[in-house]
């Protein structure tokens, strides 16, 4: 009963403090793209806006409790760190409110839908008890095949293949790999990012087939120098924690290859690599290049990097979160993310190519009325 009552407060509470969301007003609107463009996005804790909100999972597995939230939105949302995310900045620069979570009641599908969760991976196997990438493409078709009953097969297609298709995963499949086998060859490590990557890409063509054209891929970031892998293996100085890193490098460089070799076989198939392993490393080695005084440590934890169980007792809390690259162990700052967002949002071909997120935005689609049934991606013999 008390279990029930609590959830049902946070619900409301959730709902209201939805309600009292500022608008924000602080893009440069001769930046926003020429037409309404939604997205939808996928991933894990990078890109979730409030999915774990709505799940069975233990407090330490979400963030809907202090001091999450406190920096921007002034309570917590369920986004895992102190303010807004890369999602959120990329849309205030297209001029539209946050995208909602899919799970949170009441929402409408104008400006796009929030699928990603916390712990998530492209393998179920990496966190059964959260949403993965399969689970985030089936309610991705629930909303696409609601879109059509709603606004009629022409309009919902015209959507999406406007739209822009933005995700984040794969670090968590790392992170599982490397600390349930800690003994693997060089040759199933191999066979892990091969079946990682295949799997990423037929995401890809799956979405393809309900009509999206435009992809915002970021690449897995440096998983092994992140505070909270530094504080569980006891690493010191500038160590990170090289066996999870090599794999991850491996797999963007597969990761980027296989999505570059869709737009020769996918027709109208638009992307932007977004590196953010090269940016986010970078931002740990030299923070002060970026206006941080502290990156080994997080501003929200406790132990040795102040990385463990942020808004748990006992955790200590910064003072100013805008000095800190990390807000928890995991996860960077808003300021962090404002920082990568803009990078992605502006950058030159070495941070996100072909396109950065401003001219994907702005690439026109030619709306396709597409069967799933009725038509079949190409597939890799």
């Amino acid at each position: 009963m008390a279990a029930s009552k609590l959830t049902f407060n946070f619900l409301l509470l959730n709902f209201l403090a939805s309600l009292l969301i500022p608008e924000i007003t602080l893009c440069d609107h001769s930046r926003q793209p020429k037409r309404h463009v939604a997205m939808f996005i996928f991933g894990d804790s990078i890109f979730d806006a409030g999915n774990d909100n709505y799940i069975n999972l233990s407090v330490s597995d979400r963030a809907n409790y202090w001091p999450y939230g406190e920096t921007f939105f002034h309570f917590p949302t369920g986004r895992f760190t102190d303010g807004r995310l890369i999602v959120d900045f990329i849309a205030t620069e297209i001029g539209q409110s946050f995208v909602p979570p899919y799970l949170q009641p009441g929402i409408n599908f104008t400006n796009g839908v929030n699928f990603a969760s916390g712990g998530a991976g492209v393998f179920s196997e990496t966190d059964p008890q959260v949403i993965s990438l399969g689970m985030q493409l089936s309610n991705f078709k629930n909303v696409a095949n609601s879109m059509e009953e709603q606004l009629g097969d022409k309009e919902a297609n015209k959507r999406l293949s406007q739209a822009v298709y933005a995700t984040c995963v794969g670090g968590n499949d790392y992170s599982y790999f490397v600390d349930n086998y800690p003994k693997a060859t060089q040759l199933e490590q191999d066979e892990f990012v091969k079946n990682l990557v295949g799997n990423l890409t037929d995401f890809v063509k799956e979405l393809y087939t309900f009509g999206a054209r435009k992809f915002a891929i970021l690449n897995v970031g440096p998983r092994g120098c992140l505070p909270a892998i530094r504080q569980s293996k006891e690493l010191r100085g500038d160590e990170c924690d090289e066996a999870s890193l090599e794999m991850i490098k491996k797999h963007n460089s597969a990761a980027s290859k296989a999505i570059k070799e869709l737009e020769s076989k996918l027709s109208g198939f638009k992307y932007s690599i977004l590196d953010f392993y090269t940016i986010l490393f970078d931002m740990i080695k030299d923070p002060k290049a970026y206006g941080f005084k502290e990156s080994r440590y997080s501003c929200c934890g406790h132990g040795m990097y102040n990385a463990a169980h942020c808004g748990i007792e006992p955790y200590t809390l910064c003072k100013n979160p805008s000095e800190y690259l990390f807000f928890d162990g995991w996860h960077p700052t808003e300021h962090g993310y404002r920082i990568l967002a803009d990078l992605f949002w502006n950058g030159k071909p070495s941070i996100a190519a072909p396109f950065n997120l401003r001219q994907l935005f702005d690439l026109e689609s030619t709306p396709v009325i597409i069967s799933s049934e009725e038509y079949e991606v190409p597939r890799d013999e």
